[in-house]
């Protein structure tokens, strides 16, 4: 009896796999379809992707500046910080190739976790020359917008450093957002 769960349980994870497969080659059939139809509408090129510094696609950000906040304090309401954050999580739940979106999300959880949990000043700081910020959350588009939300903000050398003033509240919900958004990966 163990041995048919098992065996429907296997079944039931390859039906998975091949319709995720499926939905994953519809979804670059759809993007190749609309990069196509862009470059027929623009005697063959696609405007949004090739620059001066060579492509770009959407999904990888390379060394673009991210809308930073200014120098200016801002007075924003709680609401659009947490919708900023949803919009952030969702962008980063995307991206199902390869369960990408779902280390992103892991990484993202561990840093604001590490600050909510733990009062030490060493969490508050973000090296973006670290490997793993370099291959899991730089990357992926909505990763940094989320920390930049949250309250980290670019330091002169190439850290995050996250402010006195962040919102300790905002932190906790984004917190339970992301272990949410890591439940319904």
């Amino acid at each position: 009896q163990l041995d048919a769960e098992q065996r429907k349980r296997e079944i039931w994870m390859r039906k998975k796999e091949k319709e995720n497969y499926k939905k994953e080659r519809e979804r670059i059939r759809k993007e190749l379809e609309k990069d196509k139809l862009e470059r027929m509408a623009n005697k063959g090129k696609l405007q949004s992707k090739l620059g001066v510094e060579g492509y770009h696609p959407d999904a990888i950000q390379y060394n673009m500046d991210v809308d930073a906040p200014s120098s200016a304090p801002k007075k924003s309401t709680p609401d659009k910080s947490t919708m900023k954050v949803e919009d952030c999580i969702k962008k980063v739940s995307a991206y199902r190739a390869g369960g990408d979106g779902e280390k992103c999300l892991k990484i993202l959880l561990a840093y604001v976790k590490n600050v909510v949990e733990n009062s030490d000043d060493k969490y508050r700081t973000i090296n973006m020359d670290n490997k793993v910020f370099k291959t899991r959350v730089k990357p992926f588009i909505g990763a940094k917008q989320l920390l930049l939300a949250v309250g980290f903000l670019p330091d002169d050398g190439d850290k995050l450093v996250l402010t006195e003033s962040a919102d300790k509240m905002l932190l906790f919900q984004t917190k339970e957002q992301l272990e949410n958004a890591i439940a319904n990966y």
